[in-house]
């Protein structure tokens, strides 16, 4: 097939590679006809996007896929490259800004914009794509629609950027958590979990940076802290040094209603590389591993955290099983070419 990539996707974010990867491993040609919303700000970006469409629809694909962040897009997709669209939701704008990260009330006139552009969108796609089954089922529960034009597709991860590699030396056990401080990602959580091992040498590092970032910051100083390294942001592509150096990689802790609907691409960049992870136990996760290969504890439970980090220290055997697991996962139902297949 010819397939075409159009919006204002990212190009270098880790779902729009994975995508294009698995389809181009199985075969097929991906054309991208995407505008920068960088370079073309405002009400100019879409109308370079129907400069963009023309081209599209003169490429003869067998299907256009609206790449994430789509859903201001889908309307415009839909007028000028008919009705056979693919559209990749990837997450609710309308959850994530409301719901999750409470950027703005849902009574508010933005909050209501989300929630239109995330019902409006789904209706005038043929098909949409979203991470898990819980998170399918929360659009069919809050947007409406037939639950079969959704279909899951795993995030997976770049395995171009994330692969096994030789473990770095350390003299301490390094627990590695990266990320955009977000609400449901619980980093308080992986603090507490600090604080309760401040006296086993254990090395918490904290890589990334965002919404919250200032919050917990303060929290760690207000612990007093001393096993805790926050690096800042770092460019993705640096990343895999700091988790081949990490023992264990955390995953996500919060309480938030939408911990519980995704795996975040920390797990699956960390089942990439053969790392040993602890994660919320959550529906979501629970739809990819049954417990045996990844260490699941309860969501927002410092205490079970503590303890979790504690045993894995504590057994180099468990851990390295956990190792062995993570990878054997993603070799067997994660790799790009295998996640495309429910898309195929």
């Amino acid at each position: 097939m010819k397939v075409g990539l159009f919006g204002i996707y990212d190009p270098t974010y880790a779902r729009t590679k994975v995508i294009t990867a698995g389809l181009e491993r199985n075969g097929h040609t991906v054309l991208s006809f995407r505008v920068n919303p960088r370079e073309f700000k405002g009400l100019s970006k879409y109308r370079e996007l129907r400069r963009v469409a023309k081209d599209a629809r003169a490429s003869g694909c067998d299907r256009i896929i609206v790449g994430f962040p789509g859903q201001t897009v889908m309307p415009f997709a839909r007028l000028w490259l008919g009705r056979h669209i693919i559209f990749d939701a990837f997450l609710s704008l309308y959850d994530s800004n409301v719901c999750d990260r409470k950027v703005y009330g849902e009574r508010s006139l933005r909050g209501m914009r989300d929630w239109l552009l995330d019902w409006l969108s789904i209706r005038l796609a043929e098909k949409v794509l979203l991470d898990t089954n819980e998170h399918i089922d929360y659009f069919v529960k809050e947007f409406g629609g037939r639950r079969d034009k959704f279909i899951r597709v795993w995030i997976g991860a770049d395995d171009a950027v994330f692969y096994p590699r030789p473990q770095q030396s350390h003299p301490k056990f390094i627990a590695h958590f990266h990320g955009t401080f977000i609400p449901l990602q619980g980093i308080e959580y992986i603090l507490e979990a600090a604080f309760i091992l401040k006296f086993k040498d254990i090395h918490f590092r904290i890589v990334g940076g965002g919404q919250e970032s200032d919050a917990i910051e303060a929290q760690a100083k207000r612990l007093g802290l001393t096993n805790v390294e926050f690096t800042g942001k770092v460019p993705i592509e640096r990343v895999p040094e700091y988790m081949a150096e990490a023992d264990v990689v955390l995953g996500i802790f919060g309480k938030t209603h939408k911990t519980r609907r995704v795996i975040p691409n920390k797990v699956y960049e960390a089942m990439a590389m053969g790392k040993a992870i602890i994660t919320a136990d959550t529906p979501a996760m629970r739809e990819l591993c049954d417990g045996s290969d990844v260490y699941m504890v309860p969501v927002a439970n410092a205490e079970a955290l503590a303890r979790a980090i504690g045993e894995l220290a504590d057994s180099p055997n468990t851990r390295r099983e956990l190792e062995a697991a993570s990878r054997h996962l993603f070799e067997t139902k994660l790799k790009p070419q295998i996640i495309v297949s429910s898309i195929l």
